[in-house]
């Protein structure tokens, strides 16, 4: 028999089984905790799974932080609210010491959304070194408004409509199913509040449909949905028809027809103004305006003057 393969194996075993512990320490001061979904607004409580014997409360530390943010925390000796991020003043519950070390988070916003670490601390030889830790990763929820479908207009054989929804998270993406087939050709627009991180989502589609079908806006937000269906109806009065390009383009029209006729009508006026005036009491060429009465009898009465000195003339003859 190989005594010497035998007590090799018999080390490689022992090896392995010392890893293996080392391994198991190494999981048990760390830990992955589960992934919690909480609403905009309301609370979330947070489970450290330690706890701590009474006797040696004073020989431990404890902190729950967010990154590099602390969001609430266990020192003996010390005052929490120099230690607390501002971000989280007055909006936590100070750690539960009897409850697996868990802690609350007040009135969530989307901000608060990330991955929290409880770490746990003992006094040992004068120094403190890590016994625990713990990661909980919270997603945050705002649910979306029931998607508004407005009607907008019927126009050559084309239904504009929109549809839109409010105060959600996280991104979300719409969908538009006509008669239950979902439409691809359609435009969208996504805003984020720079403030509240919170989205609105507009949509516009333009359907080719001239009788009667059923419409449907869905919104998809993370793993939660929000609908609204509607059918429309083919019977849109005339003034609904007529779209604002269509109306821009009537008052256009007339705007020109009006300008054209002033146009005409002052280059007429002007035309007429350059023709001379005929005066029924202008004076011909050649004849002078009296400019006495008696001027103006001999002007008015020639023939009179002409006959008066043919009798005269007859009388110094005779």
């Amino acid at each position: 028999m190989d005594w010497t393969g035998l007590e090799l194996g018999m080390a490689q075993t022992r090896f392995l089984h010392l890893d293996f512990l080392l391994l198991f320490s190494a999981l048990a001061c760390l830990v992955s905790g589960e992934t919690q979904v909480a609403r905009v607004n309301e609370p979330a409580t947070f489970s450290c799974d330690y706890n701590i014997p009474k006797k040696e409360m004073a020989s431990y530390r404890v902190y729950w932080q967010n990154a590099e943010r602390v969001v609430q925390a266990y020192v003996p000796g010390k005052k929490i609210e120099e230690l607390i991020d501002p971000s989280y003043v007055n909006r936590t519950t100070a750690i539960d010491l009897s409850n697996n070390l868990s802690v609350t988070i007040l009135s969530l916003q989307v901000p608060d959304e990330g991955t929290y670490e409880c770490i746990v601390q003992k006094l040992v030889g004068g120094q403190y070194k890590r016994v625990h830790k713990l990661d909980v990763k919270l997603s945050i929820r705002a649910d979306f408004s029931d998607p508004n479908i407005h009607e907008e207009g019927f126009f050559f054989s084309c239904w504009r409509i929109t549809c839109s929804s409010s105060k959600g998270y996280p991104q979300p993406k719409l969908f538009w199913l006509k008669d239950g087939k979902e439409l691809t050709s359609f435009n969208t627009t996504t805003f984020q509040d720079p403030t509240t991180r919170l989205y609105n989502i507009d949509s516009e589609l333009c359907v080719n449909q001239t009788n009667d079908f059923s419409l449907t806006c869905l919104i998809k937000y993370g793993d939660f949905q929000v609908s609204t269906n509607v059918t429309l109806k083919r019977d849109i009065p005339f003034r609904r028809t007529l779209q604002p390009p269509i109306i821009a383009s009537i008052v256009i029209s007339i705007c020109f027809f009006f300008i054209a006729l002033i146009l005409y009508l002052k280059r007429y006026h002007c035309q007429f103004c350059k023709q001379p005036e005929v005066d029924l009491y202008s004076v011909p060429q050649g004849l002078t305006v009296a400019a006495t009465e008696e001027e103006a009898n001999d002007l008015v009465f020639p023939l009179a003057q002409v006959e008066r000195a043919a009798t005269t003339g007859k009388a110094a003859s005779v």
